[in-house]
């Protein structure tokens, strides 16, 4: 028992150490989490009944730290698509809010169109047939989503919009208005507040843009909803009945 306890200890400790870190999002959730579970462990009179909860969470992170600091190349690979992504959803929600113009070009380009192949794959080629394209879409759009703990369906969808349009300026929003598709609108507004908010929360976008985009977020939201709680929970504004 006192072994088990001072094992947790010490797992506290370095935890916290390692948690100070500049980690991937998800990573640095998984310290978070393990911390709480460690010292609800220790403050317990019984602390045998966690430790199959402790190994498995213990055994979780040394997995995941082996997955993202694996070498040198792959966490180089994965901050800079993660920061890459940031940038794109910034420059892409000024766009859809602030009517700044965005071309997209280069890395993410390739990585729209990548993105938008693996729908055209999954119909057209036998499942399991491997391909390069498959290993970059689970290496540099699977992964660093994964690890931003962003809405990767939601973030994909963008990128598909960017492969369609050839990188060129457009809106997502506009489309959905003039198609009337207000659950879809609805879903989009709630999404891209929830991204802009944890961008900002993480410094990755400055306060001044917070503040472009989600006035614009308002605006859309004032003239088309009512009320808008969820992307299942609204009322239409009253001339859109």
């Amino acid at each position: 028992m006192a072994n088990t306890r001072e094992v947790a200890l010490f797992r506290i400790v370095y935890f916290s150490f390692l948690s100070r870190q500049n980690h991937t999002p998800l990573l640095q959730e998984e310290f978070h989490r393990a911390i709480i579970l460690h010292v609800q462990a220790v403050e317990s009179p019984d602390i045998s009944s966690f430790i199959p909860d402790l190994d498995a969470i213990h055994t979780q992170i040394k997995e995941h730290w082996a997955r993202v600091y694996g070498d040198i190349s792959t966490t180089a690979s994965l901050l800079w698509d993660i920061n890459l992504y940031e940038q794109f959803l910034q420059s892409k929600l000024l766009e859809d809010y602030a009517n700044e113009p965005f071309e997209v070009i280069g890395r993410t380009l390739r990585l729209a169109e990548c993105t938008a192949k693996q729908d055209t794959r999954r119909f057209v080629e036998p499942m399991g047939d491997n391909t390069s394209s498959d290993k970059e879409y689970q290496d540099h759009v699977v992964f660093p989503l994964e690890e931003s703990i962003l809405d990767r369906g939601h973030i994909k969808n963008k990128l598909r919009a960017v492969a369609a349009r050839q990188g060129r300026p457009g809106s997502d929003i506009q489309p959905l208005i003039d198609a009337c598709d207000w659950a879809k609108l609805a879903a989009v507004l709630t999404n891209d507040r929830d991204i802009i908010l944890k961008l900002t929360q993480r410094s990755a976008c400055p306060a001044e843009i917070l503040k472009k985009i989600l006035a614009g977020i308002n605006r859309v939201q004032n003239k088309y909803f009512a009320s808008l709680s969820s992307p299942s929970t609204f009322t239409l504004a009253p001339a859109r009945h």
